[in-house]
């Protein structure tokens, strides 16, 4: 049992795992085993769950449009909680365009729900992601935000005013930052 009121939030896709180049700004989970690329820094991110909870907080709405399945969806979960000690997943499968989501990152819902039910501290827990979304969501529940650039994220980040706590291309530097 953790003793923990901190926690460290996750953004899967490009955080995580390599997200796939739709277009120009756009990526979009794998759908397949091939195109599954667990990226190995986050092997990094163990050293933290001995005083962090990891929770992954994702948008996942090509499951509900059909274009990944919900089964493939829980394989790539399984295959990042067999290197990282995941607390919970809290997955928004709404489409952005829905008038009655309030999960949608950067809707706060996830990071609420996972506050009440771990009693977490936000000023003291990190939202860790690849875009202007996570930032955001961190931002609006007062949590510290990091951004990971894996190099894919420079027009996102500069079309929007977002501005991360911190920037860092690889997750094994976040031991210069969290402690």
């Amino acid at each position: 049992i953790k003793h923990s009121n901190k926690s460290i939030f996750l953004d899967r896709d490009g955080t995580l795992i390599k997200a796939i180049k739709k277009s120009k700004t756009k990526y979009r989970p794998p759908y397949s085993k091939k195109e599954l690329k667990i990226y190995n820094d986050i092997k990094f991110l163990k050293f933290f769950s001995k005083n962090y909870f990891l929770i992954i907080c994702t948008n996942q709405p090509d499951i509900k449009r059909g274009l990944q399945t919900k089964t493939f969806d829980n394989f790539i979960n399984k295959k990042i909680k067999q290197i990282l000690p995941i607390e919970e997943i809290f997955s928004c499968e709404c489409l952005k365009t829905e008038k009655n989501c309030n999960c949608y990152k950067p809707k706060t819902t996830m990071i609420l729900k996972a506050k009440k039910k771990y009693k977490i501290n936000l000023k003291k827990s990190y939202v860790i992601g690849d875009t202007w979304r996570d930032i955001s969501l961190g931002q609006n529940t007062g949590c510290k935000t990091i951004l990971v650039d894996r190099g894919q994220n420079e027009i996102i980040m500069k079309k929007n005013k977002f501005k991360p706590d911190f920037i860092i291309k690889n997750l094994k530097n976040l031991k210069k930052i969290i402690n």
